[in-house]
């Protein structure tokens, strides 16, 4: 299948030296403003809310261009596209296939006294799941409090040189992602995926530097049971407030990172898990 993406992320200067030095170390719905890659808040320490509960069910919430669909309950990872990160390996690096070579970091508006765990400064870390999702024992996760700039989040680039410069990823063979997700019982409970293009990104080359980082975004509705959810490329937006991409849609052809973000809430604690292009 092949199809058009649309999504939306933050972005600041230490992006770059984050991806530099993961190489170096080698491993519902509403929207907002984002970021864009490993900024330099200071972080807390704790333990990530890890207790999974499985449901069944499933439910379809439409907002937007397209629709996503979101099922509930416990499984393997979807079997109609390549994996972008099981986790399971539990290095900070995406799954280095289809020329696809990434980290994973967290990114914040660097609120004095905002704490978010992993810290900004350190390498990401993935986080054991007691009770396992099926057969799932490791997710990419998150969580934090005090941000009231913009918000905070975590993601990865999708094609990152050895000298940290990010580069574009062609995944226009494909027509969106799909990937689990969960909140702990005191988050909150709507956040944002995005995806950044050739038209938002910094690197691209295309939009102002003012007006950069209005990514292609998607608002979520989470829960504290797994659910996964399928995202078309065709259902991302621009927000609105930065450079508008000539196109109108995202350019799959032309892709550089997927996050999640939380805008200005009380506490988030977010984990995702088998990230996959179908």
């Amino acid at each position: 299948m092949k199809g058009r993406v649309s999504l939306r992320c933050f972005s600041f200067a230490i992006c770059g030296l984050a991806a530099a030095a993961f190489i170096a170390c080698g491993d519902d719905e509403s929207g907002g403003s984002g970021g864009d890659g490993g900024s330099g808040a200071s972080g807390g320490t704790g333990s990530l809310s890890t207790s999974a509960t499985t449901g069944a069910g499933s439910t379809t919430a439409t907002t937007g261009a397209g629709s996503t669909t979101a099922t509930t309950g416990t499984g393997s990872p979807p079997e109609d596209g390549p994996l972008i990160d099981d986790m399971e390996d539990g290095n900070n690096v995406i799954a280095e296939a289809g020329g696809r070579v990434g980290y994973w970091y967290v990114f914040n508006d660097e609120t004095e006294g905002g704490q978010q765990v992993p810290a900004a400064e350190n390498r990401f870390a993935m986080t054991h799941l007691d009770p396992a999702r099926g057969e799932s024992t490791t997710a990419a996760c998150s969580r934090g409090s005090g941000f009231e700039g913009w918000g905070a989040g975590f993601g990865f680039d999708l094609n990152v040189l050895s000298s940290g410069e990010k580069t574009a990823y062609d995944a226009s063979g494909y027509t969106g992602i799909k990937f689990w997700a969960k909140v702990g019982p005191t988050s909150a409970r709507t956040a944002k995926v995005m995806i950044s293009d050739q038209s938002t990104a910094p690197e691209g080359g295309v939009c102002t530097t003012t007006g950069c980082n209005d990514n292609w975004a998607k608002p979520l509705a989470l829960t504290e049971q797994w659910k996964e959810f399928t995202i078309p490329f065709a259902a991302l937006a621009q927000e609105g407030w930065g450079d508008p991409s000539a196109t109108y849609a995202i350019d799959a052809s032309q892709l550089y990172s997927i996050q999640l973000q939380f805008n200005t809430v009380p506490e988030f604690d977010l984990c995702i898990d088998d990230i996959t292009f179908y």
